[in-house]
């Protein structure tokens, strides 16, 4: 259940916003997926690598957020954030796939554009 404040952002254009961003620069792949198995799979959901109940200021800053499939969001980063000792070792991870998929993606644009 979220709370009412976390519905609201949700429901917001800020939200729609930062998702679309998200999205676009993800190329619209499970940016993870595409990191740790080479993967080449639809995103449908956007994930707050650090959790709105944790850090609300970061709710729509694109390097927090990170374009996954649902079948990641649901298994993968649920299983890890169930526990505290995983949950920060998967943030970690999270950050780096965006970080290293931009390195990918960057270097596409320059050869490609």
């Amino acid at each position: 259940q979220r709370d009412k404040k976390a519905k609201a952002f949700y429901n917001s254009t800020e939200w729609q916003t930062a998702r679309a961003a998200a999205l676009a620069r993800d190329t619209g792949i499970d940016v993870y997926l595409y990191m740790t198995e080479g993967a080449v799979v639809p995103a449908t959901t956007v994930h707050h690598i650090v959790e709105l109940r944790e850090d609300y200021s970061k709710r729509s800053t694109l390097d927090n957020l990170i374009s996954v499939s649902e079948a990641t969001h649901e298994g993968v980063i649920r299983q890890a954030y169930s526990r505290p000792e995983t949950k920060r070792e998967m943030q970690r991870e999270l950050r780096e796939a965006v970080k290293n998929y931009q390195k990918v993606v960057g270097g596409q644009n320059e050869v490609f554009g």
